[in-house]
Order: structure tokens, then sequence, then C-alpha cells
């Protein structure tokens, strides 16, 4: 059989998620976008399924396999329970979002049923190979899941009155921080997992590919010949969905970025943001600095723009132009002195020894003395 790709390292936990059997009893997000916040932990789910049947994939313990199928099924389960809760709470919002969620629940009732199939038999071959087709339903399923999260409505119908919501729900971890995820955030999450899917497929139809033209060797097979065009066909589908994934995500990147400088919050900022800024995703210029009292960390001024993936992770990141001669960069929107400082120790750790912090007060720049003043007048 062919060569499948290493574990692939799925996105950091978008959403936290209780482990209820279930999901109408289960108090997950007490927002009204429900239908999304189901669908995303749907995919979560499947996701977990996932890493379990490719595990068995790789074994060739009949036991643990077997062990594996009981836990994944277990899980396929649970992601059909918020599958049909996602389904529900979307009401007629969105017709193709509710058939993309239906597409999940078909994938995970798929991955059930082959896993079944292989607790019940003990030929080495065949559960190879079941465990192969489960192994594919599931992460289709994680697919459709997060493609179904991103196209409900942001709006929900729910007691016959129109609500509205600019953020996700806090979870049990960022509730400590109180700070909600907004809409972009979740949907750059979901973007991002839905393009690692199919790039890991494409890579797999590749070594599928260089297979068969090796088996193939010259001679004139039209059974080969047929395989290979079907697989060159779905190659080609695949790669007309990443090329979709890649626009969204650059699209909602570039949402993001101009949103995140909007937010006062020190948990927005990280140095870990590694690939966000680029040629198609450029760093904000001259955007509208948030009124009040707000703190940043100067990087530094320097006479060109620079490179966006000079900054090596930082965000979120905005310049200006200043004097029409240099290009002051900044980083960060934060409420306090206290937290500006400690993001600016993080800067210098990344090698800019030069930053240091700046302040400024309803969009005009102001002395740290002063700024220090105002904030000691508002404890």
């Amino acid at each position: 059989m062919f060569q499948i790709l290493k574990l692939i390292n799925l996105i950091c936990l978008i959403l936290v998620f209780f482990h209820s059997s279930q999901a109408q009893e289960s108090e997950v997000f007490d927002e009204k976008n429900q239908a999304q916040a189901f669908a995303i932990l749907s995919a979560q789910y499947s996701k977990d399924a996932y890493l379990l049947t490719q595990k068995s994939y790789f074994s060739n313990n009949i036991y643990d396999i077997k062990q594996n199928c009981d836990t994944a099924i277990e899980l396929c389960q649970t992601a059909i329970v918020y599958a049909d809760s996602a389904f529900n709470a979307a009401y007629d919002t969105c017709e193709y979002g509710m058939m993309v969620m239906l597409q999940a629940k078909d994938y995970q009732l798929r991955t059930i049923a082959g896993l079944e199939k292989l607790k019940s038999i003990n030929d080495a071959e065949w559960i190879h190979s079941l465990s192969e087709k489960s192994m594919y339903a599931s992460a289709n399923a994680i697919v459709d899941a997060y493609s179904a999260s991103l196209f409900f409505e942001w709006t929900e119908v729910l007691d016959s009155n129109i609500e509205t919501t600019d953020s996700i729900p806090l979870t049990e971890e960022s509730e400590a921080s109180d700070r909600e995820l907004t809409r972009l955030e979740a949907d750059e999450y979901s973007y991002m997992t839905v393009k690692e899917l199919y790039g890991k497929r494409l890579v797999e139809i590749d070594n599928e590919l260089a297979l068969l033209e090796q088996e193939k060797n010259g001679t004139n097979d039209e059974r080969l010949d047929m395989a290979i065009a079907e697989i060159n066909m779905e190659k080609l589908e695949y790669l007309r969905k990443m090329k979709g994934s890649e626009d969204r995500l650059i699209s909602v990147r570039n949402d993001l970025s101009e949103e995140m400088l909007q937010i006062v919050h020190k948990d927005i900022f990280t140095t870990d943001k590694k690939g966000f800024y680029n040629k198609n995703v450029p760093i904000p210029t001259e955007n509208k600095i948030p009124d009040g009292l707000i703190f940043k960390v100067q990087i530094g001024f320097f006479k060109s723009q620079l490179d966006p993936t000079h900054f090596d992770g930082i965000f979120p990141l905005s310049s200006q132009k200043v004097d029409d001669t240099y290009y002051r960069y900044e980083a960060g929107n934060f409420s306090n002195y206290n937290d500006a400082k400690k993001a600016q120790k993080a800067v210098v750790d990344k090698g800019y020894s030069d930053s240091f912090v700046i302040a400024y007060f309803n969009g005009e720049k102001i002395s740290i003395h002063e700024a220090l003043k105002k904030e000691k007048a508002t404890d």
C-alpha cells in the first residue's frame, strides 16, 4: 500500500468542549449562533476519531486496533449528536450549510459502519483495508463539519426573534481572561484546518500516482490507465478545493488583521503567529487607533517598508509613515502599561532590542509620563 503522511498537525483547540453524550443537555455555548458552535464541536470529535483510525491503520496489533475501534465509534456517535444539534439549531437560515452538515453526518455514519465491520474480522488484509476506508471517511467528516460551520449564518432565528452577536462565546480557557473569540478568528481556524486536510489528501494522491506509474512502467494495462485517470481527476478537484480554501483564508486574514487592531486586550498579542503576514496579507498601514488610553510596543523605525515575514510571528502589527521618510512598526493594543511592558519583553526576546512602549490617547501620541498619570487617575 502507498505510504501515508504522518499524523496531521491539526489546529490548536478552537473551542473548549465538554464530554457529554447528549449535546442538547450540555450547556456548551451560551450564544445565539449555536449552529456554528455545534458544527465545530462535531468536527473536533470527528478529528479525535480520525486520529484513532489512523493509528489503527499503522498498527499490526489486532487487539489494539479493536480497542481503538470502540473508542472511535463512541467519538463518532458524539460527533453525530453535535451534527444533529447543528442542523436543528440552524433552522432554515442556511440551507447550504445544513446540506454540508448532513454530508458530515453521512461520513460519520460511514466511519462507524466501517469500524463495526472491522471489529468482527481477523483477516489482516481486510483489517488494513477497512482501517483505511474508516480513516478517509472520518477525515471527510472533519472537512465537511468545519465547512458547514463557515456557512451557518451568524444571525440565528430563535423564538421568532432575530438576534445578532459579534463574537463567539467564551470558552473555559478564555473566560479567565474575559475575552471572546470573534467570528473571524473562528473562521481562520476552520479554513486553516480545511486547507491542511486538502493538502494532506493531495500528498496521498501524489503517492498513489507515483506507485501506479511505477507499476505500469511502460506496459499497456487498461486497468492501470483507468485508475491513473480517475486519480488525476480527483487531484484536479482537490486542487480546486485547495485554491478556494486558500483564497478564503487570505480574505479572512486580511479582515482579521484590521479587526484585531481595534480590540484592546493583552491576550490578542502573540509572538507565535508565524506565516500570518505575507504579500497577500500585508501589515495594515495608517489604521485608526482605538479611543481612550492605549499602550503599544514600538518595534522600530525603518527607512523603508519591511517584508512582513521580517517580524517572525509578532501579531497584531501596524505601520505608520512618519514625516514622509520613516516607517514606524507597532504591535498590540494594551489597556495598561504593565501588560505592554510584558509584551515589550517578548518582542526583545525575539531580537528587537530597540523596542519600547509608547502611548496614545484618543488616537494622539502622548508621553509615557502623561499616560501613566491618566492610568493612575482611572484606578
